[in-house]
């Protein structure tokens, strides 16, 4: 069985996530791969739940660490349950942001540190990949 490929599309909001994922799926079933499209967080029930809590405007004095936990235990779930079956089963998996945002935001913007972000993504995702 060949492995697929895991490929991500970082970027603020408004950059053109969006128009990229749309160009490159749009060139990659042309030339006959099979692709899976997902997002962070987000992506499967349980990590689009985690999404909800993130992104609810209620919860703005939500600590920053448990922000990146949360994150990461959003892309934790959302990897064994979506990602990794797609990548085993050979698929091309396009993916709308992944640790790269968590660098950004949580990391640098947040404060908490590009090094401390990186362990818990480090632990979340297992050593599938290292950015």
């Amino acid at each position: 069985m060949s492995k697929g490929l895991f490929i991500t599309v970082e970027g603020g909001e408004g950059a053109g996530k969006t128009t990229v994922l749309d160009r490159l799926e749009e060139e990659l079933i042309g030339r006959g791969y099979d692709i899976l499209r997902t997002r962070e967080p987000g992506g499967i029930p349980i990590a689009e739940r985690i999404r909800e809590v993130l992104l609810n405007p209620e919860h703005k004095d939500m600590d920053s660490r448990t922000e990146a936990l949360l994150y990461a235990a959003a892309r934790r779930q959302h990897l064994v349950e979506k990602v990794i079956p797609a990548l085993e089963a050979g698929q091309v998996v396009l993916c709308d942001r992944f640790i790269d945002s968590s660098l950004a935001y949580q990391g640098y913007a947040r404060g908490i540190g590009i090094d401390e972000i990186q362990s818990i993504n480090d632990f979340a995702i297992d050593a599938l990949c290292r950015t």
